[in-house]
């Protein structure tokens, strides 16, 4: 037998633990851990020393402006879940099960035992990496924590990379303008509003002095956060080699697409992975794209074999004549409903702003929807989701 699997379980209660004070031997820690913000904390080595068998919490932790440059404190951890412990206030104002945020000085996590994150309903996000300029992800760490539920890191570094990561250093989201050339993965949602008199060729090409032309989408394989298209003039959205999209928009669903009067045709023949989809089943929301009336075979049978389809209006039939064959021993209608047939219930978020849950219950027109609610696109500065919020 090893060490590790010798070693006693031995349960610590504190809920806002002062680590100074833990007892030495902490397996399993029932309480919130706060380090940096204004409190005032121990010695490192103190630190390091008091966590160095901790394997569980039930809580969540918290480490913002600290002077850390890695958190190998925190490498034995294998499993954290939300708590509320004693007073919930505790678990900081951001409401994650981990938060860190504004470490300018970080550079690692080193967080090699963590293999479960879990989530609840009162949790905003389970591991929350905001604001760390330094701080870089292997490729090993961010797949690990893309198997977790509502992971957040927009625009986050990559340590040594194997693919072509794009970031954008004043964090906005990506659209039109800003989508380098030869982007394989976006760090942050696509999001399309408002944009006028861009068709196929110019959107999907990106041409260098008129002389270059490169297809910006074609190289795309991964998408870490939603594609969102709303009262564009896009007239297609081809993306032949995507293959996993990661939501870090769950208000919304994966791909919200509403209002675009002259989108015809769109490609994701390779979409095979969505780890994490957010509040709703949609892989696909659309509505009001009336000339959107048809999905190629292969887009259609990936989008099924994912989740559920939501469309409207004259796309009722998007994927009737295509998918004959794709779900033999399944009926599609459960995959398959109307925009129509859709209530969108009001909820006060955070910061009270009016985000909405999407049911398929009750019955709503699209003028109903088009009164009252309207596609925020704001970044919102505590935790710049997107949202759809209550107009005047």
């Amino acid at each position: 037998m090893n060490q590790k699997s010798m070693q006693i379980t031995v349960d610590c209660y504190c809920p806002l633990c002062e680590l100074d004070k833990l007892p030495d031997n902490c397996t399993t820690i029932h309480g919130h851990i706060q380090m940096g913000l204004e409190s005032t904390m121990p010695p490192f080595e103190i630190i390091e020393y008091k966590l160095q068998n901790v394997t569980t919490i039930f809580g969540c932790i918290t480490i913002a402006n600290s002077g850390f440059t890695t958190l190998s404190i925190l490498s034995n951890l294998e499993t954290i879940q939300y708590s509320q412990t004693g007073n919930s206030s505790t678990c900081s104002s951001y409401g994650n099960i981990i938060t860190i945020a504004k470490n300018s000085l970080l550079r690692r996590l080193y967080f090699t035992s963590l293999k479960k994150v879990i989530v609840s309903k009162k949790s905003e996000y389970g591991i929350y990496l905001v604001d760390n300029p330094s701080l870089c992800l292997t490729e090993n760490e961010l797949e690990q924590f893309m198997e977790t539920e509502k992971f957040y890191a927009p625009h986050i570094r990559i340590c040594d990379p194997t693919r072509n990561y794009c970031r954008l250093d004043n964090f906005d989201f990506f659209d039109e303008t800003n989508i380098p050339t030869g982007c394989q993965v976006l760090t942050d949602s696509l999001v399309l509003n408002g944009t006028k008199n861009i068709n196929e060729t110019d959107f999907q090409s990106r041409c260098a002095s008129r002389v270059k032309n490169f297809m910006r989408l074609n190289d795309i394989e991964q998408i870490m956060g939603s594609i969102i298209v709303f009262e564009s003039d896009v007239v297609s959205l081809r993306f032949p080699n995507l293959w996993r999209i990661y939501n870090y928009q769950p208000d919304l669903p994966v791909i919200f697409l509403q209002d675009n009067p002259y989108l015809a045709d769109i490609e994701l023949s390779n979409l095979s992975s969505i780890p994490y989809f957010g509040k709703y089943p949609d892989v696909l929301f659309a509505f009001s794209n009336p000339l959107l009336t048809q999905l190629s075979l292969d887009t259609c049978e990936n989008l099924y074999k994912l989740g559920q389809i939501t469309i409207g209006e004259m796309a009722d039939s998007i994927c009737d004549n295509s998918t004959s064959s794709v779900l033999p021993n399944q009926d599609q209608s459960q995959n398959h409903t109307t925009a129509t047939s859709s209530e969108f219930i009001v909820e006060t978020g955070k910061g009270g702003s009016n985000s909405t849950t999407l049911s398929s219950v009750g019955k709503v027109s699209y003028q109903e929807i088009r009164k009252k609610f309207n596609l925020d696109m704001s970044i919102l500065k505590a935790g710049r989701h997107l949202t759809i919020r209550r107009t005047t």
